[in-house]
């Protein structure tokens, strides 16, 4: 398991990772104006959070749907096994070229695998590859589709309402094929997603102003949902839970409401829409169990008779966080 740290982060701190959160590429001068400090100090302190640890990077997130690419969610309960086996498993995990992100979990499950495939016949293969290497040791499993995804930003950095940084996305199909020169621009980003513009021309062989053409009409047609940081919490001393919600009766104004709910608590990071066993999955980032446990009584209260069951699970550790599909698209065709 990760160690759970206690950075201390001040005022400013907390500003400069509420701005970036939102988008990975702001400018120095405009992250200095929002949190009310100089040019030079904003520049220190974004490095100070790097060397920490608590920013693992800066990425490109796309939407696999644009590609023609459906988001499988496979949850994996594994038995009383050696180390040895248990890491060479997710060693396969995290190397797999169809794994966007996988996480490794503390609950009823052991592990959830996110996996990018085109039809049910990709994911099988999929499966069926997995349960050959390590039936042995799989228990049991659970399989879902990702329907759409939105991110919130993270309200309880400067105790404030959370907000929608993008609405669902993974819904809508690409309907024309990318250029060659934008999947070039669309790796660069992937990679670091604050390089600068300087620096895209230089690796692009692409002048500056055709470069912020093709990010605008990349984000205008939604195959780039966002510029993101990852952002680890576990060093600032909070925990990373997901919360399966099982729902009685999900139509009409039940899910919305619900969602409306999520979007304004503090420590709700996502939501997942999901087709399978249950039909939401709440990502959380929250500094005890005890404030998850009144946060989800609160839901239960709120929606009596809509929570029919949930099921909490601690995630121990993040494979892929950079949920790079740019290499992987490349690598799978």
């Amino acid at each position: 398991m990760e160690e759970i740290n206690n950075n201390h982060l001040d005022k400013v701190d907390k500003k400069i990772l509420s701005a970036i959160e939102i988008n990975a590429r702001i400018p120095i001068s405009e992250l200095a104006k929002v949190s009310r400090i100089s040019r030079t100090i904003a520049e220190y302190r974004l490095k100070q959070l790097e060397k920490k640890g608590i920013i693992r990077g800066y990425y490109c997130l796309l939407d696999p749907s644009k590609f023609d690419l459906t988001v499988w969610k496979l949850w994996i309960s594994l038995r009383s096994t050696t180390r040895l086996e248990r890491t060479q498993f997710f060693e396969y995990i995290e190397k797999h070229l169809r794994v966007w992100w996988y996480g490794e979990c503390a609950g009823i499950y052991d592990a959830v695998i996110c996996i990018l495939a085109k039809n049910p016949h990709e994911f099988n293969a999929f499966f069926n590859a997995l349960q050959d290497k390590y039936g042995k040791i799989i228990t049991d499993s659970a399989i879902l589709i990702n329907v759409s995804f939105e991110y919130h930003t993270r309200g309880f950095l400067l105790s404030k309402h959370s907000k929608l940084i993008e609405s669902a996305f993974q819904e809508k199909p690409f309907l024309k094929k990318i250029s060659t020169n934008s999947f070039k621009i669309l790796r660069l980003l992937s990679y670091n997603s604050r390089v600068s513009y300087v620096e895209l021309s230089h690796k692009s062989k692409t002048n500056v102003k055709t470069i912020k053409k093709i990010i605008q009409e990349l984000k205008d047609s939604g195959v780039v949902v966002y510029f993101r940081p990852s952002i680890n919490t576990a060093k600032i001393g909070y925990e990373f839970y997901k919360v399966l919600l099982t729902l009685h009766n999900p139509r009409g104004g039940i899910i919305p409401s619900i969602v409306q709910w999520g979007r304004e608590q503090q420590n709700i990071t996502a939501i997942i829409f999901c087709v399978g066993p249950w039909q939401l999955e709440l990502e959380v980032e929250i500094n005890s169990f005890r404030n998850l446990c009144s946060m989800l009584n609160e839901l239960r209260d709120k929606f009596p008779d809509v929570v029919k069951s949930y099921e909490t699970l601690l995630v121990t550790k993040e494979g892929n966080y950079q949920l790079d599909l740019i290499d992987r698209i490349v690598r799978i065709e």
